[in-house]
């Protein structure tokens, strides 16, 4: 069977591999925080998702640990929820009665379904002085013969080295958008360039873009991302697995 990604907005991606679905940080609502409204529609109207085998939470910010959409989600499935270390509490007031924390390198399998959480360099800015600040993660999601790396929130560091020796991965979900002003965000989330970088250390076979084009959170043009990785991976002699999704669609493999 083939392996399908699907851009919902933001960083919500419908993965379905082998018959397994898994939601990644999920958000439906109209702003982040009341603060950053929505400039675009989500892919995949929440009517419309398919029955799913887990959700995955990847830290706690606003824009990635949506509750509003979490207690949708609890209402309509019975699908367990994955979330780093120090973030059950979320999903439990949420709705959800399968609440797994887990943290780097622990795997969770769930019927053919394998998912292993991997590190992420990022910092939460759910609310000042949070304990859970630190707790910000990845996971690389196995089913069948098929393998696929989700990043949630980082910047560049030497562990995408360590997941693409571990794994062979046939699609990594990397985010490209809020990187200005650099000071703020050079440690905190990828610049398209440096995303690139990371595709090759992951030593992925495709490439999918996803954090970019649904809320403006930071100082870029909302359509700059995508052009320079683009550009980047023309300049590296990659750019025929580089997909740049637009909400809604899919990439199958």
């Amino acid at each position: 069977m083939a392996g399908i990604v699907t851009i919902i907005n933001h960083a919500s991606v419908l993965i379905q591999l082998d018959g397994v679905s898994i939601l990644t940080d999920p958000i439906y609502s109209r702003t982040v925080s009341f603060l950053f409204p929505r400039l675009q529609r989500p892919g995949i109207a929440f009517e419309d998702l398919p029955p799913l085998d887990v959700v995955l939470v990847s830290h706690s910010d606003y824009d990635h640990l949506n509750l509003k959409t979490l207690r949708r989600l609890s209402r309509r499935n019975i699908a367990p929820i994955v979330l780093p270390i120090g973030l059950g509490t979320y999903a439990r007031s949420a709705g959800f009665a399968d609440v797994v924390e887990v943290s780097a390198w622990q795997t969770v399998e769930r019927g053919s379904l394998k998912v292993t959480c991997v590190p992420a360099k990022h910092l939460s800015k759910r609310r000042p002085g949070d304990p859970a600040s630190r707790s910000c993660v990845g996971y690389v999601v196995q089913a069948g013969s098929h393998t696929v790396y989700f990043a949630g929130d980082t910047a560049y560091d030497d562990f995408f080295s360590e997941i693409g020796t571990r794994f062979s991965i046939d699609v990594a979900l990397l985010p490209i958008g809020a990187y200005k002003p650099e000071r703020w965000f050079k440690n905190l989330h990828l610049h398209p360039a440096t995303a690139l970088q990371a595709f090759f250390d992951l030593k992925a076979r495709h490439l999918v873009p996803m954090h970019w084009g649904t809320f403006w959170i930071s100082d870029e043009p909302m359509a700059e991302p995508p052009r320079l990785l683009l550009a980047e991976a023309e300049r590296r002699g990659c750019a025929g697995a580089v997909h740049v999704l637009r909400n809604g669609e899919a990439l199958r493999f």
